[in-house]
């Protein structure tokens, strides 16, 4: 009987026939330790010229009934079901010359932002290649990603850090104000922003690159050794708060923000 992993050769097989793709890797939570039952398979296709929607959707046909292509998003993306397994699948189709552009934008040059880190860098550094014509993928990995640089680690503390109560524009200021407002729909907004913001500093005092996955505290939690105390509880009660529109929310701003503070300081990185 054929199983999911038989299937996924055969898929894999057809994209690999395909002279301008040049690698293929898997990636995701189906292929870490964090997947669950409503994680999905991804699969990133490279290519070093598009792949024309017809021929994508020839092959998926031989998988699948229920395809979309095109689907909205970052990058190109088909989603489908896989017949006969309540499986679905993702595939993104990414220009190897472009990913590089982007590596080099951020680990070579520490070209950040407060909203777009070091995603692309755990994107390529966590994938399981399952193919890779001319080695560029492999290549890509080991001379982007297998380091993190120093400048890179300085430029998200110089970012990151104003942003969380030093700055005029900071997250607790604009907190101090929307708690006054009861503004709720504010309130969330801020509060996904400043845990970004936050995490984002932490991964980067760790030497680590932000996730992808879903489970961003757990991933924390098992690859970080410089965490502060009660972080899961922390952010917990933040959203406690932030639902009851209490200014005790503020306290614990101070707490997680003053414990980054210390890491930082013990790193030298203040």
């Amino acid at each position: 009987m054929i199983n999911v992993n038989e299937i996924l050769h055969r898929l894999i097989a057809e994209f690999q026939s395909i002279e301008q793709v040049t690698a293929i890797a898997m990636a995701g939570s189906k292929f870490s330790n964090y997947q669950d039952d409503l994680s999905d398979i991804n699969i990133n296709i490279y290519y070093t010229k598009l792949i024309p929607s017809e021929t994508r959707h020839q092959i998926l046909m031989k998988f699948s009934e229920s395809i979309e292509l095109d689907c909205p998003g970052e990058v190109q993306t088909d989603h489908c079901l896989l017949r006969d397994f309540p499986i679905e699948l993702d595939l993104c189709y990414l220009d190897i010359e472009e990913i590089e552009k982007q590596l080099i934008t951020v680990i070579n040059e520490a070209c950040v932002t407060r909203y777009n880190s070091t995603r692309i860098a755990y994107f390529v550094h966590y994938s399981n290649i399952v193919f890779d014509r001319h080695q560029q993928l492999s290549t890509l990995k080991q001379k982007y990603t297998s380091q993190y640089p120093d400048l890179l680690r300085q430029k998200i503390v110089q970012i990151q850090y104003p942003l969380l109560k030093s700055n005029s524009k900071s997250y607790y200021i604009s907190f101090e104000r929307a708690l006054e407002r009861r503004d709720r729909i504010h309130i969330s907004s801020l509060l996904n922003d400043y845990l970004k913001s936050y995490l984002d500093l932490l991964f980067a005092i760790n030497r680590q690159f932000y996730p992808i996955e879903k489970r961003v505290i757990q991933i924390m939690e098992e690859s970080c050794p410089l965490i502060p105390n009660l972080m899961k509880e922390h952010i917990e009660l933040l959203f406690i708060h932030a639902g009851r529109c209490d200014k005790q929310l503020l306290s614990v701003l101070d707490i997680m923000i003053n414990q980054v503070t210390h890491l930082l300081n013990e790193q030298y990185l203040l």
